[in-house]
């Protein structure tokens, strides 16, 4: 028997699906254009998107994983403009070195949340982030 809780949680998230369906097909029609990939954010490509859907993420998941992601992308940014605001020498090494930190937060505070097998699809994922966000920097 399920509780009232689960019930209700349940009409949450069907509501809330509904709502998200409604608002993407009124505004699919009300656009001019398809969207275009190369458009999209780096940590939204479609080749990322897969590895997150294959991660499978409950709800607490893809909370922490939004605010991971966040304070990842927040973190890179604030890396570069640090180093370059420091000036010296060795700035690239340093940024690297800032980058690379970020990563190692992100995929740390991660790994806590995901179970055994969302393990190979966050690897996927992070691999291909760093690889999207290098390539939208040059």
């Amino acid at each position: 028997m399920l509780t009232q809780n689960t019930l209700l949680t349940r009409r949450h998230f069907l509501c809330t699906f509904l709502m998200l369906i409604l608002a993407i097909t009124s505004s699919a029609s009300h656009a001019e254009a398809a969207i275009d990939p190369a458009e999209l954010p780096p940590w939204l490509k479609p080749e990322l998107l897969v590895h997150i859907n294959a991660m499978d993420l409950n709800e607490p998941q893809r909370d922490e994983f939004r605010e991971a992601l966040t304070e990842c992308l927040k973190g890179l940014q604030s890396v570069v403009q640090r180093e370059i605001r420091k000036g010296g020498v060795d700035i690239p090494k340093r940024i690297k070195r800032g980058v690379k930190r970020q990563y190692s937060k992100l995929d740390k505070r991660m790994k806590a949340s995901l179970a055994e097998p969302q393990l190979v699809p966050w690897a996927s994922y992070l691999e291909g982030l760093k690889v999207a966000i290098a390539e939208s920097a040059m």
